[in-house]
């Protein structure tokens, strides 16, 4: 197993409480980003690291596979890589896995496509970089998509190894956000589509 995605989703959202739950055009918003890595042709597994019992039900619907993360990397305070890490040692230690890249997929990012994903691993590969991340319009970085190099994941320096791809994702944090881009795309089948490319 070459590369596994690994979708982080805490339980515990604030600003909209069971964010990755919400609907979004029928269906929770965190289903959208299963399928996505699930369709990539670049990515062997899915996996889905929550607290959350709903959360974890819903993964094993939709076709991921689940890690149950510790309560005490599921809060406000913990770092996204700190789960990352996790999934990483679980998947070494409960399946014998030890993925050459491991792709971080944020759940609240429903625009994001296969087509996307697979991008990031393919510039990993071709220019043989430790990391590949994804940028809005504004050149920053949006978090929702992370490739990197399994190695790379306990580095505790700034790597210069470093690739982007341009990918313009509303990364949802309020109810307004799901309405924006309810009102973009008008209906589940123009959002299927447009996920299409």
């Amino acid at each position: 197993m070459q590369t596994v995605a690994v979708i982080p989703a805490r339980g515990g959202s604030k600003r909209l409480p069971r964010k990755n739950v919400q609907p979004l055009f029928g269906k929770p918003l965190i289903v959208w980003s299963i399928e996505a890595c699930l369709n990539a042709s670049e990515v062997d597994a899915v996996y889905v690291s929550s607290d959350d019992d709903e959360m974890l039900h819903l993964a094993t619907q939709h076709g991921a596979r689940t890690i149950r993360r510790p309560d005490a990397l599921a809060d406000d305070a913990t770092p996204k890589i700190e789960a990352i890490r996790h999934a990483h040692t679980w998947l070494r230690d409960e399946e014998g896995v030890e993925p050459e890249i491991i792709v971080s997929v944020q759940a609240n990012s429903p625009e994001m496509s296969a087509g996307d994903l697979d991008k990031a691993v393919r510039l990993l590969k071709r220019l043989e970089c430790w990391e590949v991340f994804s940028i809005d319009q504004n050149d920053a970085m949006n978090g929702a998509i992370r490739a990197l190099r399994t190695h790379c994941l306990y580095n505790t320096f700034l790597s210069a190894h470093m690739a982007v791809i341009r990918a313009n994702y509303v990364d949802v944090h309020t109810a307004e956000d799901l309405r924006a881009i309810e009102a973009r795309y008008g209906s589940a089948e123009a959002f299927e589509q447009a996920k299409l490319g």
